[in-house]
């Protein structure tokens, strides 16, 4: 039985191998890891009690990794103007779906709370909302762009 440290590792190694799908079956357990498949992103059932204790382990350490440090992404470099920086690593969207319209674009007007973009990590798609109210003054990333932890993906005035 893999316990949730081996579970994540696992999707660690896969996610930045070559590989597009993996699939691990055993009696107690059955894991499928599939890349780039943003609807079934990642396919588990595990046949015994620690199924829920894996999940929420697993959204524990999710929220946790986004939430700690969400606030100290939007640095005010002056008076009138808001940096967005990436909470963490992962692929930039602009859309919810391939080729779509973009949530934001130059000169749209945003309030706390709207949606500027999603990054996709570890095939989870994280929304990336608006901290300030205000007017998109410069998209600094395209789609489908790698972004690493505190890279700058908009400004904000």
């Amino acid at each position: 039985m893999l316990d949730y440290n081996q579970i994540k590792d696992l999707i660690k190694e896969i996610d930045s191998s070559s590989l597009r799908v993996f699939e691990l079956e055993d009696s107690d357990i059955k894991l499928k890891l599939s890349k780039n498949n943003t609807t079934n992103c990642i396919n588990e059932t595990i046949n015994d009690i620690q199924q829920g204790d894996l999940v929420k382990s697993l959204n524990n350490v999710n929220n946790n990794t986004i939430m700690s440090d969400r606030n100290d992404n939007i640095p005010i470099i002056d008076e009138n103007v808001t940096i967005v920086k990436s909470p963490l690593v992962g692929t930039y969207y602009s859309s919810s779906t391939p080729g779509g319209t973009p949530y934001v674009e130059v000169g749209t007007t945003v309030k706390k709370g709207d949606v500027l973009c999603i990054i996709e990590a570890m095939k989870i798609m994280n929304e990336i909302t608006a901290e300030v109210d205000g007017k998109i003054i410069e998209v600094l990333r395209e789609d489908e762009d790698i972004v690493e932890f505190g890279m700058e993906l908009f400004k904000i005035v």
